[in-house]
């Protein structure tokens, strides 16, 4: 029993560990080929659809058709390389 409880309490401890070294990111990601109205919401949707995400500022250029957006997330549950690949997963570079 004795063993078990120190096993317990090492995975404790490194499980506390990660969670201390958890950072908010922020990233900013641009995003092309939204030629109408509707694109933006869509790629707004895709990126939103990681764990994690939140856009806190952004804006549209329908002129330019690009997008750009402001993302926070948490480094442990995700990476800049899966936010942008949600918006490829769309049809949007």
């Amino acid at each position: 029993m004795k063993q078990f409880l120190l096993g317990v309490l090492a995975t404790a401890t490194l499980l506390m560990e990660n969670v201390s070294k958890a950072e908010e990111q922020t990233i900013t990601v641009e995003v092309g080929g939204l030629w109408c109205s509707s694109c933006p919401f869509i790629a707004a949707k895709a990126i939103r659809s990681v764990a994690s995400v939140v856009i806190v500022d952004g804006f549209y250029d329908p002129d330019l058709q690009i997008a750009q957006f402001v993302i926070n997330y948490d480094d442990l549950l995700t990476t800049a390389d899966i936010i942008v690949a949600a918006t490829s997963e769309y049809g949007y570079p």
